[in-house]
């Protein structure tokens, strides 16, 4: 016998030839939250772009990190005569059309907050009256009570649940039932249609994770983020390759009782959790539990069988785990990410670097900015000394034409394979010479020259943060909190410090 729902559900499915059908010219589409990423019904209407009768012009696609790469796009339409794409964080597909072509919007933006302060235009509790015409999301398959499971791509689900006129799920069997969290499911009734993915024909781009092996430089930068370490800290990795260096580097050090709270679920995290080391037993929030909000499946099975159901973890949105109050409530907790460029007044740059865009900010800016406003807390710029061009990270003055991702008074830990520097509380000065001194030594010279034509270091006798001069040992601060709000104690009570004495 036929339940009410298993009814709905058939009432619902649809074909991605049919959705397109429904696409009129001139909408508005989300094609997916991160790790949600839309693949049949985005090509379906690609298909039906041209000048032609019948045919679609006048599209806009609304982009947050998509890694599913949709070349159908730019091979039917490389100059966007007939859709626009608004893409906030570039991956090297999307950099490719743009340096090519010149198309494809960018706006600075990060999550959580950046996410809503982006969205808010479309919002409405009356979803007739929503400005996004189309949200296209994956999803798992409907349970028996008609609960889709935003599994990888939960980040941003429950703020684009509420911007769109027509919701459309790609149900995909090879995601995983995530647990929650919250905000991790969407009922059936929330859903206008569903569609059918072939998983084998639209694939997730693989990567072999597990066979990556770091480079001797990403090895040094990890060893000297371990110098800052210890048992207990709760992590939060980034995207990239240095997270493999900093969890062999974890492993060698011997960590115990580390936590995870992070925005993306990467190899390096999994690896780590199934070490051993992370038993999340210390920290103040979600005891027992590996918090995330996304992830990239680039090892399906693998992925897979880290999250299905897996009672150790816990899917939340955005709203949380990039939350501003949540993250200095985490005792120790380390972010480590990486950084395009650091200036000698401590501004970092991670999206938009010299007229061209990078990435994003991302979390970069809630982790390091909020992360070491935790007692013990620490937020680390990460970057090689260098640019592949062999350029310096660490220059005088941002370039024209670059973002300001972290401002100066909120860095906190910049590192290269040279050295790791604390900018909190530091002058002028100080701030220029710490940073000089983790640059590439054949920089260092014109770093310093360019410094003093411009004031920024002591012009009679050198200013140096080496030697530890004057400033406390990591170990010292460990238990220290910026006191905030009602909040008046830098250091706990029990330890007999009162902030300012």
């Amino acid at each position: 016998m036929t339940t009410p729902i298993q009814q709905k559900i058939r009432d619902k499915k649809r074909t991605a030839e049919q959705i397109a059908d429904m696409v009129k010219s001139g909408d508005w589409i989300n094609h997916g939250t991160t790790g949600g990423d839309s693949t049949v019904c985005t090509e379906a209407v690609a298909k039906r772009l041209g000048p032609g009768p019948g045919q679609l012009r006048d599209i806009e696609f609304w982009l947050y990190a998509m890694f599913y790469p949709h070349h159908e796009l730019q091979e039917i339409d490389p100059l966007q005569k007939y859709h626009c794409l608004h893409d906030f964080f570039f991956f090297p597909w999307n950099r490719k059309a743009r340096d090519t072509n010149n198309v494809s919007d960018w706006a600075q933006w990060g999550w959580a907050y950046g996410m809503w302060a982006h969205h808010y235009r479309f919002t409405h509790a009356q979803k007739e009256k929503r400005a996004m015409d189309w949200w296209f999301n994956a999803a798992t398959a409907p349970d028996a009570h008609g609960y889709f499971n935003m599994s990888y791509g939960t980040n941003n689900a429950n703020i684009f649940r509420q911007t769109a006129k027509k919701i459309v799920f790609e149900v995909r069997s090879d995601y995983p039932w995530a647990e929650g969290g919250r905000f991790n499911t969407i009922h059936l009734d929330e859903v206008d249609y569903w569609v059918e993915v072939d998983c084998e024909k639209y694939k997730w781009p693989q990567v072999n994770e597990k066979g990556i092996e770091p480079k001797p430089v990403e090895k040094e930068i990890a060893k000297h983020v371990m110098s800052i370490m210890r048992d207990r800290d709760v992590v939060q990795l980034g995207i990239g390759a240095l997270p493999s260096a900093c969890v062999s580097a974890m492993a060698d050090a011997g960590f115990k009782d580390l936590g995870v709270h992070t925005e993306m679920l990467n190899y390096g995290l999994i690896k780590l959790i199934e070490s051993g080391q992370v038993t999340n037993a210390y920290k103040p929030i979600d005891r027992g539990k590996s918090v995330y909000t996304f992830a990239f499946p680039v090892d399906v099975k693998w992925y897979y069988d880290t999250i299905h159901h897996n009672q150790a973890m816990a899917v939340y949105d955005i709203d949380y785990t990039n939350n501003l109050h949540n993250l200095t409530r985490i005792d120790n907790m380390i972010a480590i990410n990486n950084a395009v460029a650091v200036d000698l007044l401590g501004q970092i740059c991670t999206g938009f670097y010299e007229k061209r865009p990078i990435s994003s900010s991302g979390g970069f800016f809630q982790f390091v900015s909020f992360c070491a406003q935790s007692r013990g807390g620490r937020g680390v710029a990460s970057m090689t000394s260098r640019s592949k061009h062999q350029t310096s990270r660490i220059v005088p003055f941002l370039p024209e034409g670059s973002t300001v991702d972290v401002p100066a008074q909120l860095a906190n830990y910049v590192c290269t394979e040279y050295g790791i520097v604390n900018l909190r509380g530091l002058s002028g000065y100080e701030r220029a010479s710490a940073l000089i001194s983790i640059a590439h030594p054949d920089d260092r010279e014109w770093l310093e020259q360019e410094a003093r034509k411009h004031g920024l270091l002591a012009p009679n006798f050198p200013v140096s943060m080496l030697n530890n001069r004057r400033y406390p040992a990591y170990e010292e601060r460990r238990k220290y909190k910026i006191p905030m709000h009602s909040s008046i104690w830098g250091y706990d009570w029990e330890d007999g410090y009162q902030s300012g004495k």
